[in-house]
């Protein structure tokens, strides 16, 4: 029987607090913390305690994402086999830039609810606790590169505790992909360790690749000796499916290393140079990153900390990257390199160095000779930083001030000359006046990464964080490489049409390759509808440009329950408003509580978990409990493992080959048939491996497709004789007078899962003339024997001229064009895991 006391959980985030009561003293719910980590802690681990720990019976990471915009459930069961309670204390870990929407958990068979209060509310519950003499606890920590909290929890003899968080993220793009980050680690075996990620991308998807479990770990181990678990990639043009179930053995191999994140990377199609812009309900969001542009000349100034803190690996893993970066700069670009530790010292005083071949073997000679010591004059070296940007050399001619950038490395505090964080940063400011971009590096722990944040975001640029691993000149080198190409400067994007407001920044100082500029806002209603134009302007390389983008309304059968383009609205909204609070002076106090009141109102309005807000989980009331169902969080799509499937495959009977088809004229295209790569990269599928070859015999035309064998072979299901012996619930029989289109049912939206579509195309009585049919458009799975999702064609079917059935599957945009003396019949088959936009297929007589 579980007490009447009130379990209050509050996560808060930027200072967390944690609130712990006891239930009774079978089952008692514990909060231990809730605390900053690095990037390889576990999101969700079984911690081992006195006594021994219960059993992790079940880890499921569901993860959604559509048009770039995640939500990720994580649920794990937890089960004590003890004739005795045991703790079990989880740590969750998700990533910096994600809000927590949902948690719960459920003990006995009740479940206890998050709900978002504001963090004044959340102390009053705490408070309230401590005075009815609840045991209770108060835990502070500041948020860096990832999230974790802390919930211990006595489970009883013979149960078990399910815990479920969801939180929601933006995906940012880099170096021109996506990154999705799953970070996982049970802490122990786990016998069912799921985790599945579904992709949905209108605008249609160019590569998906992931990594098990992070790209650190792979390099540290053998790849020849490394297993990376059972790894599934499936796609169609527009929608992705991954899938990692590793197995006991795989586990335990993974467990021996530290970093145990599970990465997915994937870039879109973009046909558009203005960028994509969706409405949805309301709200647009503009998605902006052209390509195909001139790089924009820089001028790039290294700042290294060598002070004595830096002395060891720190240095060596520098010079490194140094080296590296200095082999990528642009013979178009200008550098020089500053060190600094007590003093500074320019390695070419009062200019920039052009980059050529002599000028970078000097470089790296300096650089191979800097050694660590003495303190850390950051000011000095900051400002002689910014001198040399001022210096303009005499035989350049580019004037993109924009372009201009000094990299910044320290692993310390201020120790030298001007030390308060306030004066350099006013000093700094100043200086710069809005002309360059300063970039950030703190190396390790033992430095203020706030203060290097805000440096950076107040002079135009990036701050990130390097761990002192063993890949941390590579860290460097990837944070060089992200801001390596400025495409634009200056970029200003007007929008024009209906009437909008709470749009979010619309001027931004640079866009470099790789990245994206993103803007939303809300589309106030009017009796008129107008089209939304965005006139995008900025300075290239090549002088100033303009662009227009229109926006589209988004598809709603890519939209799932979940996706909602006014949280998304929200959700860039709220992070805009976090960093113009960071940037707001200290004693401006007014503003900086009309912020905070506008960030707690949309914080509560839309249940994110923010710096402002906090999570407060409560036993319902035994009377709520008696009327109406304990709420849960619902599982997002992608749904449970096709029941139709096993191993990834279907349990179905081997089926045959597509065979020869008759056709007088015309042969199939050899690249409609496109295999699915069955390894960890999963490429676009136009590029992938077939060959066709064509033999050509009295009145029939035989084809015969071959792929690449797949690592996992996928038993397609057989090819029905007669196409109408089984059920369907879609198409229809045609009579063809002139022309007539076919398309799966909401093209050009996704088709439907598990339907099965038959059409039959006749000539009308009297025709002579034979019938064509062109596929102008095919989106569908993609998979090996066309064993997924399919086209089958019959064509002549039930005469005397009939051939074998033809298949098709995958995507491509190449017409392709068949015949047949009397008829076609055409029957589409999809499964119940990814979809596509389906096919366009058009008839005709030939005359």
């Amino acid at each position: 029987m579980i007490a009447e006391r009130t379990i209050a959980l509050l996560l808060i985030g930027a200072v967390y607090s944690c609130i712990a009561a006891s239930l009774n003293q079978n089952t008692q719910f514990v909060i231990t913390g809730l605390k900053s980590t690095r990037g390889d802690a576990p999101l969700n681990r079984v911690r081992r305690s006195s006594g021994g720990r219960p059993t992790m019976t079940r880890f499921h990471v569901n993860s959604a994402v559509t048009s770039r915009y995640s939500r990720v459930i994580v649920t794990s069961v937890v089960e004590n086999n003890d004739n005795s309670a045991k703790e079990a204390a989880i740590e969750m870990r998700l990533p910096k830039t994600a809000f927590i929407s949902n948690f719960s958990m459920v003990i006995e068979g009740v479940t206890y609810v998050g709900i978002v209060r504001d963090k004044a509310a959340a102390k009053a519950a705490y408070s309230a606790a401590i005075a009815r003499g609840e045991s209770a606890g108060l835990v502070t920590a500041k948020i860096r590169e990832a999230q974790t909290f802390d919930v211990s929890v006595n489970v009883a003899a013979g149960s078990s505790v399910t815990f479920t968080l969801e939180y929601q993220e933006l995906l940012k793009r880099k170096l021109s992909r996506y990154h999705h980050v799953i970070y996982a680690d049970p802490g122990q075996v786990v016998g069912d360790f799921k985790i599945e990620v579904e992709i949905t991308e209108p605008t249609g998807l160019t590569t998906v690749t992931a990594t098990p479990p992070s790209p650190k770990l792979r390099r540290t181990i053998n790849p020849d000796t490394f297993d990376t678990g059972n790894v599934e990639i499936r796609r169609s043009e527009t929608q992705a499916y991954v899938s990692y179930r590793p197995t006991r053995e795989q586990q335990r191999n993974i467990r021996r290393r530290s970093d145990l994140s599970f990465l997915v990377n994937y870039d879109v199609t973009r046909e558009e140079l203005g960028g994509e812009i969706l409405i949805k309900d309301g709200y647009f969001v503009h998605f902006f990153a052209p390509t195909n542009l001139p790089v924009i000349p820089k001028k790039v100034v290294f700042v290294i900390d060598v002070s004595g803190s830096m002395s060891g690996h720190k240095i060596v893993q520098t010079k490194e990257a140094l080296r590296t970066i200095l082999d990528d700069l642009n013979e178009i670009d200008q550098f020089n390199i500053i060190t600094f530790s007590s003093t500074t010292n320019v390695w070419h005083p009062n200019e920039m160095v052009d980059v050529n071949p002599t000028n970078i073997r000097n470089a790296k000679k300096h650089v191979r000779s800097m050694y660590a010591r003495g303190g850390t004059n950051f000011n000095a070296a900051a400002l002689d930083g910014i001198q040399l940007l001022e210096t303009i050399s005499s035989n350049r001619t580019n004037t993109l001030e924009e372009a201009s950038m000094m990299i910044l490395l320290t692993d310390g505090q201020p120790t030298v000359g001007v030390t308060g964080n306030e004066a350099i940063r006013r000093n700094i400011r100043e200086r710069v006046n809005g002309r360059y971009s300063i970039f950030c590096l703190g190396f390790g722990q033992h430095l203020d990464h706030e203060f290097l944040d805000q440096i950076a975001s107040e002079n135009k640029g990036l701050s990130r964080k390097i761990y002192n691993d063993a890949d941390a000149a590579l860290q460097l080198k990837d944070f060089y490489d992200e801001v390596a190409s400025p495409l634009l400067a200056h970029v200003i994007m007007r929008y024009t049409g209906p009437d909008l407001d709470g749009l979010t920044k619309t001027t931004f100082d640079n866009f470099f390759d790789g990245s994206e500029i993103l803007v939303t806002g809300r589309i106030q209603s009017s009796q008129v509808p107008q089209p939304l134009i965005c006139i995008i302007g900025g300075s290239t390389a090549e002088g100033l440009v303009s662009i227009v983008s229109q926006g589209k309304h988004f598809e709603e059968s890519f939209s799932h329950d979940w996706f909602n383009m006014e949280k998304i609205w929200a959700y860039l909204t709220i992070k805009e408003m976090l960093r113009n609070k960071s940037h707001v002076p200290d004693d401006d106090t007014t503003t900086h509580q009309n912020i905070k009141n506008e960030i707690v109102r949309l914080s509560l309005l839309y249940n994110f978990v923010t710096p402002m807000t906090s999570m407060v989980v409560t036993k319902p009331d035994e009377d709520v409990l008696a009327s109406t169902v304990p709420p849960t969080i619902n599982t997002p799509y992608p749904r449970p493992y096709p029941r139709r499937h096993h191993s990834f495959g279907r349990t179905l009977g081997r089926g045959r080959m597509a065979g020869p088809a008759a056709y007088p004229s015309r042969a199939v295209s050899n690249d409609m048939y496109l295999s699915a790569m069955r390894n960890l990269y999963l490429q676009p599928l136009l590029q992938a491996s077939t060959t066709t070859t064509t033999t050509t015999a009295p009145a029939t035309t035989t084809t015969t497709t071959t792929t690449s064998s797949p690592t996992t072979e996928v038993i397609p299901p057989p090819i029905p004789s007669d196409p109408f012996i089984q059920t369907y619930t879609c198409g229809s029989p045609l009579s063809l007078n002139s022309t007539v289109n076919i398309t799966t049912p909401r093209y050009p939206g996704l088709y439907p899962s598990d339907i099965r579509c038959v059409w039959h195309i006749n000539a009308i009585s009297g025709n002579s003339f034979p019938i064509s049919m062109e596929i102008q458009k095919l989106d569908t799975e993609a998979a090996p024997n066309c064993a997924r999702d399919r086209i089958l064609v019959y064509p002549d079917f039930g005469e005397p001229s009939s051939s074998e059935t033809l298949q098709f599957c995958g995507y491509s945009h190449t017409r392709t064009i068949l015949q047949a003396q009397q008829n076609f019949v055409v029957v589409f088959e999809s499964d119940d895991l990814v979809q596509g936009r389906g096919f366009l297929a058009t008839f005709a007589l030939v005359r």
